[in-house]
C-alpha cells in the first residue's frame, strides 16, 4: 500500500492531540482586576482568554484579557464574559477539524467539553496553526515528493530508541517554559503600573510565533535533501534577516499607528504619553520579528548540522523558545524606554 493510501486509511487524530490540558480556568465571581493579574501571571505561553467555570468546573462562559482591561476593576468576570461561546465534545471532536474550525471562525480559544459539561481542556488558536501548518507539509511531502532523499527512520527506532531521542528536547524546552513564565513575575511591578503593557503583550506574542513558524516552515521547505553546505546555510540566514527587516519596519508602523488609535488615553499614566507607549511597543515588536525570523531559520539548520530530526528539535522548540525570547525582549525594551521599574 502507498503512503498516500496509507494517510487516506488513517484515523483522525482527536482533539486531545493538540489541547491544552491544564487551561486557565476563572470563578465567575472573580473581578476584573483579579483575572488580570491571573492571566499575567499564568506560567508559560500568555494566552488572551480563559475558560469561566462554576465551583464543579461546568464550563459557563469564555472572557478575555481585552473584557478585563476594559471592564470596571471591581466587576465580577461574569458581567463582561461571554456566555454563548461555541465549543467541542470530548471523545467526539477531531483535531484537523476543530483546528479548521477556529481558523474560519476566528476563533482565539476553543473549550472542550465532557459530556457533563465539565471543561476537560482547551485548544488555543496558535496549537491549531502550528497543528494545520504540520499537516500541510506532510500532506506536501507526500503528493510532490519534497522530502528529497531524507530516509524517514521512524519505523527503524525501538520504543526506547525514541523515549530518549525526544525527552531532552522535552526536558529543556519545560524548563524554558518555565523561565517564560517567570519573566513575567519578575515584571509584575512594571504591569501593575502601566497595565496597557499586558493588552499588547498577545499581539507581540503571537506576532513572533507567526514569523517564527513561516520562517522555519519555508526553510525546512527549501532544505529537500538535508546535505546543507555551510555557504547555502549563510545565504539562507542573510535572506531571512532581509526579509525581516521589511517585515519589521512594516509591523512597527502597524503597532504604533494601533497604540494611538485604539488605546485608551485614560489608562495612560500622568507621567507619559500614548506616543511614547506606542514607540516602545512598536520597537518591541520590531525586535521580537526581526529575532522570532532568525530564530525560525537556524533552528531546521541547527538540526540538520548535528544530525538530529528536524521535526524532532525545530518544530517544538520553536514556540518556546520565541516566546520565551519575546517576553524578554517585550519588557526589557518598553521598561528601559519608559522608564519603569525593572528587576
Amino acid at each position: 500500500m502507498t503512503d498516500i493510501a496509507s494517510s487516506m486509511l488513517a484515523p483522525e487524530r482527536p482533539v486531545e492531540t493538540i489541547w491544552d490540558a491544564d487551561p486557565l480556568l476563572l470563578s465567575p465571581d472573580l473581578t476584573c482586576s483579579e483575572a488580570t493579574k491571573r492571566f499575567a501571571g499564568r506560567s508559560g505561553f500568555f494566552h488572551t482568554s480563559a475558560c469561566v467555570v462554576d465551583g464543579n468546573g461546568h464550563f459557563l462562559g469564555i472572557v478575555s484579557l481585552r473584557d478585563c482591561l476594559n471592564g470596571s476593576v471591581d466587576s465580577p468576570v461574569e458581567q463582561v464574559m461571554t456566555r454563548k461561546a461555541p465549543t467541542v465534545r470530548r471523545g467526539e471532536a477531531e483535531a484537523e477539524r476543530t483546528s479548521y474550525d477556529m481558523i474560519d471562525r476566528d476563533i482565539d480559544l476553543m473549550p472542550v467539553l465532557e459530556k457533563d459539561g465539565r471543561v476537560a481542556g482547551v485548544v488555543h488558536a496558535e496549537k491549531a496553526k502550528a497543528f494545520l501548518v504540520e499537516e500541510l507539509h506532510e500532506d506536501a511531502d507526500r503528493w510532490v515528493g519534497i522530502a528529497g532523499g531524507m530516509k524517514d527512520d521512524y519505523f527503524d527506532h525501538t520504543v526506547w530508541t525514541d523515549f530518549r531521542r525526544r525527552v531532552p528536547w522535552v526536558l529543556a524546552l519545560a524548563v524554558a517554559g518555565l523561565a517564560a513564565g517567570y519573566v513575567v513575575h519578575i515584571y509584575e511591578d512594571a504591569l501593575d503600573a502601566l497595565v496597557i503593557l499586558a493588552l499588547y503583550m498577545p499581539m507581540v506574542a503571537d506576532t513572533g510565533g507567526n514569523v517564527g513558524t513561516q520562517s522555519a516552515s519555508l526553510v525546512t521547505r527549501a532544505l529537500t535533501t538535508g546535505d546543507v553546505k555551510a555557504r547555502e546555510a549563510l545565504w539562507i540566514l542573510w535572506r531571512e534577516m532581509r526579509v525581516s527587516l521589511l517585515m519589521a519596519g512594516t509591523l512597527f508602523l502597524f503597532a504604533f499607528l494601533k497604540v494611538l488609535l485604539i488605546s485608551n488615553a485614560a489608562d495612560v499614566p500622568d507621567t507619559m504619553t500614548l506616543e511614547a507607549i506606542g514607540l516602545a511597543i512598536a520597537i518591541a515588536l520590531a525586535a521580537q520579528v526581526i529575532s522570532a525570523t532568525l530564530i525560525g531559520a537556524v533552528l531546521p539548520l541547527a538540526a540538520i548540522a548535528v544530525r538530529q530530526d528536524p521535526a524532532v528539535v525545530s518544530g517544538p522548540a520553536l514556540t518556546t523558545i520565541v516566546d520565551l525570547t519575546g517576553l524578554l525582549l517585550y519588557f526589557t525594551i518598553t521598561a528601559s524606554m519608559l522608564g519603569l521599574a525593572a528587576p
